[in-house]
């Protein structure tokens, strides 16, 4: 039976800084088939002091060496699965970089490094060129421009899979180890990838555990490489390279291919509640997202108790009778002013979302604003973008709104405006706003504070009439464990009261 074992006792190997031993084994026909390889060779550098050209001259046993070079010492090992293109300068993958860095380490610690040929994840060169021209350039092998793909989407395309599947199995390589001699030897293995460690385990390879030894080298080029990872949950990164990976799009240092991966990733932490990331993790991902779309680096995210202590609101419309009843409530600690806003709607190329941006200029009624309603800037502007079970909302500054204007990922879909008459109450544990507004004769009544607070109010408010929340709607726009809002509706809304309409036509 042919040895499917090839050795070679290397003298000063350039990368390794030193004397290794080369195994090759190589895969039948069998093998190729069931493993997923993309070549028959699978490459092995043996790294370690015991390993020598002392013994030049002398007959040996490769096995031996092997076996002596790790006695009962645990083994550092890398599995690099094969990446051509990387290896030949392709900017937009981290492959060749990871390569290097694990060679330096195991170099300096000892250890074996594999070279595997499962060329994109088992499926080939051809399918990983066509998958990166849909990722990096949007076109099809037919040169047609279809726009940026994510690895999903491409895969999708070109496969028909639903989602992005790895074909690797790492069985061979446990038997190979073993048959080299490493049955009893413990392994560390060197990755990033918590996946790629539960997936080595479940070979009866020995593994105790894993080093990461994350790169440097992220750029803008291979920075989608690293947010598919966080997507498709196969990498823990340390804090640190997410922190980096996150200062290069807050940075602006990022292109199409990235966008397209993060609004994925934003997606996924919107809609799925055991996505595995931490919290820490979400709130800088989704903060970093939101310096995209509105320009701004102290973007928040509602919704999440590590970044903003989250107030409850109350809000309803009310009619004019309903009004007198909480006038009298309130008593007369009134001020009075009045707010111009427009509305601008944004539709994200990516996501296909609506994002809303409420800007307003509130000046005290009693000053003179006749020169405020001929087109002056408005001083603060509100995302309320509401999604699902999520808000975002931030006061940003009037510089973020022209980003969207300028931002070539969305498209600026309408604008509305209105006059807003505020007045504000401040009451003991709350603070209470009803807002006029005469264009669309509504009234709005808004209570901040927390639910005891806003309770105790509102039962004073039905107590003194106990008939104002009898033909409420009950509308509850979201509500989970850190946030709820809840907004109750009055079946008869009336017209405006007179007085308002005189001052609306004032404010004309």
């Amino acid at each position: 039976m042919k040895d499917k074992y090839s050795f070679y006792l290397q003298n000063n190997n350039k990368l390794f800084n030193s004397d290794i031993l080369v195994v090759c084994y190589e895969a039948d026909e069998s093998e190729i088939s069931e493993y997923n390889l993309t070549s028959k060779s699978i490459i092995l550098f043996i790294k370690s002091e015991e390993i020598n050209f002392a013994t030049l001259n002398k007959d040996v046993n490769y096995r031996n060496i092997i076996k002596k070079a790790f006695d009962k010492k645990d083994v550092f090992l890398r599995l690099q699965c094969e990446c051509l293109l990387g290896m030949y300068g392709d900017s937009h993958c981290d492959c060749e970089q990871q390569r290097l860095d694990s060679i330096k380490l195991i170099s300096k610690h000892n250890g074996i490094y594999i070279h595997i040929p499962q060329e994109a994840q088992g499926w080939g060169l051809p399918y990983k060129i066509k998958e990166l021209e849909l990722q990096v350039s949007g076109r099809t092998q037919d040169g047609k421009y279809i726009g940026i793909k994510n690895r999903d989407d491409a895969q999708k395309l070109l496969l028909g899979n639903e989602k992005f599947q790895d074909n690797r199995n790492y069985k061979i390589i446990s038997d190979i180890l073993k048959n080299l001699g490493l049955k009893k030897n413990k392994f560390i293995l060197l990755t990033d990838s918590q996946r790629k460690l539960d997936d080595i385990k479940t070979t009866g390879l020995n593994v105790i555990g894993y080093k990461e030894y994350n790169s440097n080298s992220i750029n803008v080029n291979n920075l989608s490489e690293y947010l598919i990872k966080i997507l498709n949950g196969t990498h823990a990164f340390s804090q640190e390279v997410l922190d980096t990976i996150l200062s290069l799009i807050i940075d602006r240092q990022y292109n199409e291919r990235t966008l397209s991966t993060l609004v994925s990733i934003v997606n996924k932490i919107k809609y799925d509640k055991n996505y595995y990331l931490d919290n820490v993790s979400k709130k800088k991902i989704l903060n970093a997202y939101n310096t995209i779309i509105c320009g701004d680096e102290k973007e928040y995210y509602i919704g999440d108790d590590n970044t903003i202590k989250i107030q409850n609101n109350f809000c309803c419309r009310v009619n004019t009778s309903i009004f007198k009843v909480i006038k009298n409530v309130l008593g007369k600690n009134i001020f009075d002013r009045i707010s111009l806003e427009k509305l601008y709607y944004f539709q994200n190329k990516y996501s296909n979302e609506i994002v809303k941006i409420r800007t307003s200029k509130i000046l005290d009624i009693r000053d003179d604003n006749s020169e405020f309603f001929k087109g002056q800037h408005h001083a603060e502007q509100r995302i309320i973008n509401k999604d699902k079970n999520k808000i975002i909302q931030k006061e940003v500054t009037v510089s973020s709104l022209k980003s969207y204007f300028e931002n070539p990922n969305y498209d600026y879909v309408k604008r509305v405006e209105m006059i807003t008459i505020i007045s504000e109450f401040d009451m003991p544990g709350v603070k209470v706003f009803i807002k006029r507004i005469p264009t669309i004769d509504n009234r709005v009544l808004d209570v901040f504070g927390k639910k005891k607070d806003i309770k105790e109010f509102l039962d004073k408010i039905i107590k003194s009439n106990p008939k104002v929340l009898l033909n409420k709607v009950t509308d509850t726009r979201f509500e989970d464990e850190n946030f709820t809002d809840y907004n109750l509706r009055f079946a008869d809304i009336n017209a405006i009261i007179e007085e308002e309409l005189k001052i609306f036509n004032i404010l004309k």
